[in-house]
This record gives C-alpha cells, sequence and structure tokens, in this order.
C-alpha cells in the first residue's frame, strides 16, 4: 500500500500562521533572527498537529494487515473475498484506518469482540470504496449492543430495532444483525451497510435521503426517482424492502443494501435508481460481478 502523501493542508495552514507570528514580533523591535526563529517553531508546531492524522495513516500504510482480520474478511465478507491485489490492500487499509480513527465499544464502554470491530469497518470500507478519501472520515463513536434493542436503548423481549444513528451522535448496531447481514449477504438486509448509508446522508446536514455524494445537479430528478420508488418499494416484484416507503432517508439505506447485495436483480428491476447510484457511490457492483464470472466462477446476488 502506497503511502498517503504529506498533508498538504497542514502546511499551507502552518506557512501563514508562522508568517503572521515573525511579522508581529519584527513590528515589535525583535531580533530578526529570534522573529525568524519563533517563525520556524510556529511553523513546526502547526504542522505538527494539523498533520497528525496523516502520518498515523502512513504508519498504517507501512503496518502489516492481523491475519485473524484478513481470516474474517475473507470468511464472512464477500465484498472483500471478490477483491484482488492492490483493491484488497486498498481495501485492508480502509478498514486499518477505520479502526485506528473510530471508537466501537458496546453499552457503558464495554469491549467489543475483534470479528464484529472488523465487520463495523468493513461496513464503512464497502460504501466508501469507490468515493474520495475521507467521504466518512466524521469520528463518530459505534456502540454495539448484542442483541435487537428498544427505543429505551435497552435489550429486552420483543425489542426490534437493530441499528439507529443520529445527525451527530453515534451509530448503534446490533452485533446479532450485524454478523447475520454478512452471513445472508444476498437478502437485502444488512444493518452496517444501511445505518452507515445515513451517516452518509447525514453529511449532507440532513437526513433527506440525498447523500452528499450526490452531484448537485442531480439531486431534483434523484427525489423526484426516489418518491416514485417508495410507492413501489415492497410491493411485487420490486428489489427494495418495504421499510424503504418509509420516508426518503430509509428509502437511500434500503437501496444502499439492495445495490450492494443484488446489484444485477436491482439493476434489472430499478434501472434508473441503479444507474444513479453508481454515480453517487463511484461503483458499478453489477459490472464488476459479471466481468468476475466471465474471468472465473463467483457468486452473484
Amino acid at each position: 500500500m502506497v503511502p498517503p502523501p504529506l498533508s498538504v493542508a497542514a502546511l499551507a495552514a502552518a506557512l501563514p500562521i508562522a508568517a503572521l507570528a515573525g511579522y508581529w514580533l519584527l513590528r515589535r523591535d525583535a531580533a530578526p533572527w529570534l522573529a525568524a526563529a519563533v517563525a520556524l517553531a510556529v511553523a513546526l508546531l502547526v504542522y505538527a498537529l494539523g498533520s497528525r492524522r496523516t502520518r498515523r495513516r502512513r504508519r498504517l500504510a507501512r503496518a502489516p494487515f492481523p491475519p485473524a482480520w484478513r481470516e474474517a474478511l475473507r470468511d464472512r465478507v464477500e465484498f472483500y473475498a471478490r477483491l484482488e491485489g492492490a483493491d484488497r490492500a486498498r481495501f485492508e487499509y480502509g478498514v486499518m484506518v477505520f479502526l485506528a480513527e473510530q471508537t466501537i465499544h458496546g453499552p457503558r464502554g464495554a469491549a467489543v469482540r475483534d470479528e464484529t470491530r472488523v465487520l463495523v469497518a468493513a461496513s464503512a470500507t464497502i460504501l466508501a470504496f469507490g468515493l474520495p478519501p475521507d467521504t466518512l472520515s466524521a469520528v463518530r463513536d459505534v456502540v454495539i449492543y448484542p442483541e435487537a434493542f428498544d427505543e429505551e436503548y435497552r435489550v429486552a423481549r420483543g425489542a426490534e430495532v437493530l441499528g439507529q444513528v443520529h445527525a451527530q451522535g453515534p451509530v448503534i448496531l446490533s452485533e446479532r444483525a450485524l454478523v447475520q447481514g454478512f452471513e445472508r449477504g444476498h437478502d437485502g438486509l444488512n444493518v452496517g451497510l444501511h445505518e452507515l448509508a445515513h451517516v452518509l446522508d447525514f453529511e449532507g446536514g440532513v437526513a433527506d435521503g440525498v447523500p452528499s455524494t450526490m452531484p448537485w445537479k442531480r439531486i431534483r430528478p434523484w427525489l423526484a426517482l426516489v418518491h416514485r420508488e417508495m410507492r413501489r418499494a415492497g410491493k411485487h416484484g420490486s428489489a427494495l424492502r418495504g421499510y424503504g416507503a418509509t420516508n426518503e432517508a430509509e428509502l437511500f439505506a434500503v437501496a444502499v443494501e439492495a445495490f450492494f447485495e443484488h446489484p444485477a436483480q436491482l439493476q434489472k428491476k430499478h434501472g434508473a435508481l441503479y444507474a444513479m447510484l453508481v454515480e453517487a457511490l463511484g461503483q458499478d457492483p453489477a459490472a464488476q460481478r459479471a466481468d468476475q464470472r466471465a474471468s472465473g466462477p463467483a457468486a452473484d446476488g
């Protein structure tokens, strides 16, 4: 994996701040050597603070990928198992970055199994695999409950909530639902992808069913399409779960699940929706799977 370049943004921030510090000292009759030394020290400090993430990521790019994580991905994540070479290395790097920068814990800070943490990171990496770097970089806690929970965040008999995300708050997931989402990879139900699709939706400010990556000129036709698909969701012949009819945000999240879990079916039955998701997510899983089938045996959803 090629390490990310040094932080240009941190350097661009450091230089003017350092120049201002040196200028301020010169205006107060400080010796030129002192002004230069202070300016250099300020530049180094600002750059060090601003480039921490870049330096951490460069270390991650050089670090070996843990074998246990690779085994979990190979055994449970079909998206990863289909990748080869540089694409597989890029996926592994995405998992490492997510786990290094996001906090994943159970209720009241309880520890979470490594395999579960890897599946959360895999969900984010799948969704962002075709997007510009740091599209999903906002730091959020991910809270893992062992089972479904209720509106009071209690694991109780009859609880039905599998996942939840708030505008600025944590992502909350049922561990059982997360694992089952990858075990049953073609049923259009993957709570990790679903809730992180909501995060992508929230990146635009509000959860209105418009992902932050949707080109501006496409938003109006996208919303018109979403409203048509809401009326179709769950009806005979639809490739979308009925839950997508709830509102625009849920339609988008349900469509993301179908996009990755059974893309060929979604493309066949909802061609316009599929095409706009390709544009918004930077991936074409139906075409990728068709290419893989042409070059060798592979399962399709």
